[in-house]
């Protein structure tokens, strides 16, 4: 114990740091805390203080949490439940520590502490308590933020409120921002028109840019690794990722920092991030339309038709790109080989195999892969995700492409043939082991 005149408190200031944390440091041990309060409650250990008795009991706690965690085990009450089995527990350490069994079901840590969570946003919400930081909670859904304005526009998704209306039409919205573009469309005109695509644009100088999607043309070049592309602001992002100064990389959105600490208070940014899980695969999405685009993997509905040749798909945008088939239409073309391509991304990962280029990598082991589909797949590894459900059997798969591989076993279809003698097989690899047969 201290003497009376002793100071229990001593606040510090540490430097050196780009940011400056005030700490309460105990004047008996030299603990540190971040909180003044935090510090009255621990120096109850060195006074042997325990003011909170429990009403059962009557044992002694110097916490108050601890005392109320305490009583679980008279009322067996078991609030803690493991996300991943269901399992329940009376106290929070416990839970965690047995959700370490399923570590490998629990793909995001905490950068801080290591602790794993089933969702990004529960390692999100986790993180901030690290610092501190205060979490709103919507009272209608499961939307949470770090900023108080985030929240206040969110509400309006479930108010319906629009309190910014266009004075010219009488339009209302619910953020300021679509108010202000929805305006620019009594005030300008969208004359300038792609001859490939026919998508319109309000100046010559955004349809100029627009062209460089067609031509392929990357006028900005990293003077550091040579890759090239088609707007500034891209190019100069990407010329970051090279600065020693920013060794400290965001494994949420790549963006690279200077420091620990502001790695660590960057990460804050991504909690006002919006999880819809998904009922069938649990998987999470930041929008509502990409998750009701998801479901159809599991429900099989494909809304968009080919008009020439009836094949359906799940996305408009890929239906669009299938009819490029039918007009024979490529308008995005390779610089280097000059082969043409019917999509953007198609042209993007075929250049990759001039570059040898791998810009996606595994956020759990690293490998790194050239395309993003890849990577997807390879992730599911990890997580164990399943999302390709078979609605004869219910197995389910990694990948959709292994899903109809199996399907056939249910259809007994052969799509493969071979073309030296004409028999046919249900799988690719099957139909290889057999054409090399006749090679010998």
């Amino acid at each position: 114990r201290t003497k009376l005149g002793t100071p229990l408190i001593k606040a510090i200031v540490e430097e050196n740091t780009p940011f400056q944390f005030r700490t309460f440091a105990c004047s008996v041990c030299h603990k540190k805390f971040n909180q003044k309060a935090n510090l009255l409650v621990h120096f109850r250990v060195h006074t042997g203080e325990r003011p909170f008795k429990c009403t059962i009991c009557h044992k002694g706690f110097s916490h108050k949490g601890h005392m109320q965690r305490h009583k679980r085990i008279h009322t067996n009450e078991r609030p803690f439940v493991c996300v991943v089995c269901h399992k329940r527990f009376n106290r929070k350490d416990h839970v965690l520590s047995h959700m370490k069994s399923h570590s490998k079901e629990l793909p995001y840590p905490c950068q801080v502490c290591s602790h794993r969570f089933y969702t990004k946003n529960d390692m999100l919400r986790h993180f901030a308590e690290h610092f501190g930081q205060t979490i709103y909670a919507c009272s209608f859904c499961s939307y949470s933020t770090a900023h108080k304005g985030h929240m206040r526009k969110h509400v309006r998704i479930h108010t319906k409120e629009r309190p910014f209306t266009c004075p010219a039409c009488n339009k209302s919205f619910s953020l300021k921002h679509n108010l202000d573009k929805h305006i620019q469309t009594h005030s300008k005109k969208y004359t300038f028109v792609c001859e490939i695509c026919y998508k319109r644009y309000q100046s010559n100088r955004d349809l100029e840019v627009h062209h460089r999607s067609h031509s392929g043309e990357r006028p900005f070049v990293c003077s550091v690794c040579h890759k090239g592309f088609s707007h500034k602001g891209n190019f100069k992002v990407h010329f970051m990722s090279h600065n020693e100064m920013h060794p400290y990389q965001c494994n949420i959105c790549k963006k690279k920092l200077t420091s620990k600490q502001n790695l660590m208070l960057h990460y804050l940014n991504h909690i006002h991030v919006k999880e819809y899980n998904c009922s069938v695969c649990n998987k999470s999405f930041n929008h509502k339309g990409n998750l009701k685009v998801h479901f159809r993997i599991h429900t099989g509905e494909r809304p968009f038709q080919c008009p020439v040749c009836g094949k359906r798909f799940v996305r408009k945008g890929n239906m669009r790109k299938h009819e490029r088939i039918h007009t024979k239409e490529r308008p995005y073309k390779c610089h280097i080989c000059n082969k043409t391509f019917y999509s953007s991304s198609n042209l993007s990962a075929h250049k990759r195999t001039h570059t040898k280029e791998k810009p996606f990598s595994c956020y759990q082991c690293g490998v790194k892969f050239s395309q993003k589909g890849d990577v997807v797949k390879h992730e599911r590894i990890h997580t164990k995700e399943r999302p390709y459900v078979c609605d004869v059997c219910n197995k389910a798969f990694y990948s959709s492409s292994n899903l109809s591989a199996h399907k056939r076993t249910h259809t007994k279809e052969k799509p493969f043939s071979c073309n030296h003698c004409g028999k046919k097989f249900a799988q690719n690899s099957h139909l290889k082991a057999h054409f090399l047969k006749h090679l010998q």
